[in-house]
């Protein structure tokens, strides 16, 4: 099977690709901002696509520029065989802003994405004007079970591939990631299981996958992220987590906000790990404050 990674018909008119940092990104670009709004760099999860702020991208539209990147090895963008570290997918966010001349950016990322948003801040400062963590990275987490057998290689892709046996039971695995599943609209339901059947049919998506999160595990064992790293950061930061977060949960989010200064936490009510999908006009909100 062919994934299709098919482009929703409002975004249509924003596509774009470049060649930064020596790899290809599909991404959604609004268009040059007007001084003196912001642009929005927008930095989705592992094992997503820039389409999880399918959402928030027109809502921000007007009031700023909006620029939603596939990162390296998943969706659209090219896969790359190589690690996938956060400082690579730092630094090609890093040469994505310089690519499209932004001197500086409000980076909003989600999950993992939120650590790379931190660790653009940690390695390129100058181009960064403010940070929203949605709901990571993760701090002091314990891994499940699943979790612990996606570390093992060669198990942890078989598990994967265990999902295209059947599309409701890869449509299932995206529970735990909300605070209802059941609630959200029918047509959002059909486009989660339409792409979560695109992506565990990926192998190149798949391999891009293990590696970030090995890597990520592996930092993780070293000690990132670090309270007294994190303290050194010198951003204005907002951080948003829906209080139902089962993934990570908002006990996280209030270490974070411990640890970076001047950092502001607000919980979502009725959220769980993605609240661009389940709230976004919420987060909009937040983003923009």
């Amino acid at each position: 099977m062919t994934p299709k990674f098919t482009v929703p018909d409002h975004l249509k008119p924003y596509q774009r690709r470049l060649t930064v940092n020596g790899v290809g990104l599909h991404l959604y670009d609004s268009g040059p901002a007007q001084a003196p709004d912001p642009t929005f760099l927008l930095i989705h999860g592992l094992g997503d696509e820039a389409d999880s702020w399918r959402k928030v991208f027109p809502l921000l539209t007007g009031r700023g520029r909006v620029v939603a990147p596939d990162l390296p090895g998943f969706g659209r963008s090219e896969h790359p065989r190589r690690a996938y570290t956060l400082n690579f997918f730092a630094d090609t966010m890093a040469a994505l802003l310089e690519n499209l001349k932004i001197p500086q950016a409000v980076l909003v990322g989600s999950s993992m994405g939120a650590a790379v948003a931190l660790r653009v801040a940690q390695r390129r400062a100058d181009l960064v004007a403010r940070l929203v963590l949605v709901d990571g990275p993760p701090v002091r987490g314990r891994l499940n079970r699943v979790q612990l057998i996606f570390l093992i290689p060669g198990q942890g892709e078989k598990l994967y591939n265990s999902f295209r046996r059947s599309q409701e039971a890869a449509f299932e695995s995206l529970r735990p990631y909300y605070a209802s599943l059941d609630a959200l609209p029918p047509e959002e339901r059909q486009f989660l299981r339409e792409r979560v059947w695109d992506r565990v049919w990926s192998d190149d998506q798949r391999r891009a996958y293990f590696s970030t999160f090995r890597w990520m595990a592996l930092e993780s064992l070293l000690g990132h992220p670090n309270p007294a790293r994190l303290g050194q950061v010198n951003v204005p930061t907002t951080i948003v987590w829906g209080e139902q977060d089962l993934p990570i949960p908002a006990e996280a989010g209030k270490l974070l906000s411990s640890w970076i200064t001047g950092a502001k936490l607000h919980l979502i009510p009725g959220c769980g790990h993605l609240p661009q999908q389940e709230n976004p006009q919420e987060l909009v909100r937040l983003i923009l404050q």
